[in-house]
């Protein structure tokens, strides 16, 4: 490599991430020895443990554990030579393992390593006169380990003393063994490397390759004297659907150098939003349910920005970002876009609503809505004697009989009557006042009646009053107004129904259905722009064949969008004759909802489940989807704290709720 191609690349290595993967390797490696030693001994009569109990002989062990004490010395000096050549071949940049001929030739020197500097002089004169002194004891034996022996005795002219006596033999046969262990340690550690270890970064591109080879590759096609024309993969929108489509494609073109991929998202995290109530409510930590988008981003660009134009004909979008008061834009061309924009709380033109409500669809509305319950809280305790005042501050309406409103009242619930148990002691549980108001005659459409029925019984019984057959008309900051005339005093309005697509979606040439989403083909592809413009996701309308009607907008769809959005896309790169682009085709697996006290209902692959096992199959299913190891750990964590400690009721107002009160304390002054 010249040395101008090293001053555009940088190399993210973890020294003990890599000598863990040697260490996976070695282990391997030296278990795969014992199938060609047992096979060796078991041919020449012996006993297949004669190795591993000569070594555990040598280190003064002659008990039934010397068998143990071998194999273990065996693996600690595979291991630690493995490991000392790994570290040797790094520092001295002699052979990079990224690639996995590299990595095989790393093997192969470690094996020989071993079976030069260790196993020759060890054999020689430690193991093999401990081997002969073995078999001699084993001719007199008489326990029952060595009977099948004793029938026929071993011998100067036996094969097994031929064998043993028979020095280049010996060398021959063991050097074959260590070259297999080499195999074994340097293809699975160069395998490992290549999926979880050193990324090659091209700093101009600011992309990552697994492989030094693929990132030489770019640097030569991409940064050379002649440039290649790149294929240029644009992503829009940083959810499930996006982030989904991100990772295909990158496993797909992780080594094909003529493949951009770029993503833009508003945010610089991927939000894991079926935990939502759970945050809102102080059970998970905020940041659990969080993951940077750079984490997914190694063979793909990143920009956080907002999406201020498409141009769909012309094929580039214009992004925008904040630096202080300035804005400044950017062109990003694309050849093949992916559109997972998302949505945003549809009102229905519930201006009064839209001004008073809080929603829960975001992270900041979670935080928000944690820190408004814990100040109602605060305020009701204050203004205890007031008792008017006291329940309006304690009354909590949701709006929206769906699986995000469910979710969001049993989660609200059990938040606000355990902490009035524990923390706010001039209040009374009875007082308390949890509101589902829903349009229609029954709550989570999407579930069975039967179901729908448990969990409306259930939410009752924890003391959530459900409304049915009602609908929001009004609202104030204290107030609420239903279409049957009553009204209700309160100050906290939560909006949990309906989702619209961004006015961006909206203004596209392109057929929408009456909510403004985009009306994607069997393909998931925008008409009139066929192979070159995908949708997927929230603002998508795609037709399920088998009912008619459009998919709902779920993770679990928009999952399944992606994927076949980007065979789509590779069909479109690198299509073969007689290739067929994927039609999207799902029936959904099942639908799960939790309504609080570790209760939930869902059918899942036709079967119905409900109370604490649909709570617990809820909770196993989304932390297995929980994107990254650590979250998963983490999530778990909180869950288990929760179980023996009481809720936190930490309120961490934001610089603006601070400005508001000092303001508010001067006008008093």
């Amino acid at each position: 490599m010249t040395r101008n191609s090293q001053a555009i690349f940088r190399v993210d290595f973890s020294l003990r991430r890599e000598v863990f993967f040697v260490v996976i390797g070695a282990i391997l490696g030296a278990i795969t020895m014992v199938v060609p030693i047992t096979l060796l001994y078991t041919g020449l009569g012996l006993p297949y443990y004669l190795t591993w109990m000569a070594f555990g002989h040598v280190l003064g062990v002659y008990s039934s554990s010397s068998i143990i004490t071998g194999i273990s010395i065996h693996l600690i000096t595979a291991i630690s030579i493995g490991i000392a050549v790994g570290v040797f071949l790094y520092k001295t940049g002699i052979l990079n393992i990224s690639k996995l001929s590299n990595g095989i030739l790393y093997g192969l020197l470690a094996g020989s390593i071993v079976f030069v500097v260790f196993f020759i002089p060890v054999y020689q004169f430690i193991l093999a006169p401990e081997i002969s002194r073995t078999i001699d004891a084993m001719k007199v034996t008489t326990t029952s380990q060595s009977k099948e022996y004793a029938a026929t005795p071993i011998t100067t002219t036996t094969p097994q003393y031929q064998y043993a006596n028979n020095f280049i033999v010996v060398m021959i046969v063991w050097l074959l063994i260590h070259l297999v262990f080499g195999t074994v340690l340097g293809g699975v550690s160069s395998s490992i490397s290549i999926r979880f270890g050193s990324r090659f970064r091209c700093a101009k591109c600011d992309i990552s390759f697994s492989r030094i080879d693929s990132l030489q590759k770019h640097i030569q096609l991409v940064h050379g004297t002649t440039p290649i024309q790149l294929k240029r993969i644009l992503i829009l929108g940083g959810g499930f659907g996006g982030i989904e489509v991100l990772r295909q494609l990158q496993k797909a073109f992780q080594d094909d150098v003529d493949v951009d991929i770029t993503l833009v998202s508003r945010d610089n995290f991927f939000l894991f939003t079926p935990m939502l109530p759970e945050v809102s409510s102080g059970m998970i930590e905020t940041r659990h349910i969080l993951t940077p988008v750079r984490t997914f981003c190694n063979r793909a660009k990143f920009y956080e920005a907002d999406v201020d134009a498409i141009d769909l004909k012309n094929k580039h979008v214009v992004i925008a970002h904040a630096i202080g008061k300035q804005t400044r834009s950017h062109t990003l061309e694309y050849d093949y876009l992916v559109l997972a924009l998302g949505g945003k709380t549809n009102f229905f033109g519930m201006t009064e609503a839209a001004n008073n409500a809080l929603t829960i669809k975001s992270i900041g509305d979670a935080i928000v809505l944690r820190n408004h319950i814990i100040s109602m809280l605060e305020q009701a305790d204050i203004e205890h004697e007031d008792i008017k005042l006291r329940k309006s501050l304690m009354t909590f309406v949701i709006v929206g009989g769906g699986f995000s409103g469910v979710e969001a009242a049993g989660e609200l619930n059990d938040f606000v009557r355990e902490s009035i148990d524990h923390f706010y002691h001039n209040l009374d549980r009875i007082d308390a006042r949890v509101i589902l108001v829903n349009s229609g005659d029954r709550i989570l459409p999407e579930v069975t009646e039967d179901l729908a029925q448990f969990a409306l019984q259930q939410l009752r019984k924890n003391g959530v009053e459900v409304m049915l057959n009602t609908r929001l008309i009004g609202a104030t900051q204290d107030m609420v107004k239903l279409n049957n005339d009553s009204l209700i005093s309160c100050n906290t309005l939560i909006w949990a129904g309906g989702v619209l697509p961004d006015k961006l979606i909206g203004s596209l040439p392109c057929d929408h259905d009456k909510s403004g989403r985009i009306v994607a083909n069997k393909y998931l592809e925008i008409d009139g722009y066929e192979n070159s413009a995908f949708v997927v996701g929230d603002c998508a309308c795609v037709t399920d064949p088998h009912t008619g009607s459009p998919y709902p907008p779920t993770a679990q769809h928009a999952l399944r969008q992606a994927k076949v959005a980007t065979k789509n896309i590779i069909f479109a790169i690198n299509g073969k004759p007689g290739d067929r682009k994927i039609i999207f085709d799902y029936k959904t697996k099942g639908v799960m909802a939790l309504i609080g006290k570790r209760n939930g209902v869902g059918i899942l692959l036709g079967h119905k489940v409900h109370g604490f096992t649909a709570w617990w199959l809820w909770r196993l299913y989304y932390l297995g989807n929980l994107p990254t190891t650590e979250k998963k750990l983490r999530v778990t964590v909180d869950w288990i704290i929760d179980l023996f400690f009481k809720r936190d009721v930490t309120r961490l107002k934001t610089f603006t709720e601070e400005d508001s009160v000092k303001a508010s304390t001067e006008i008093l002054r």
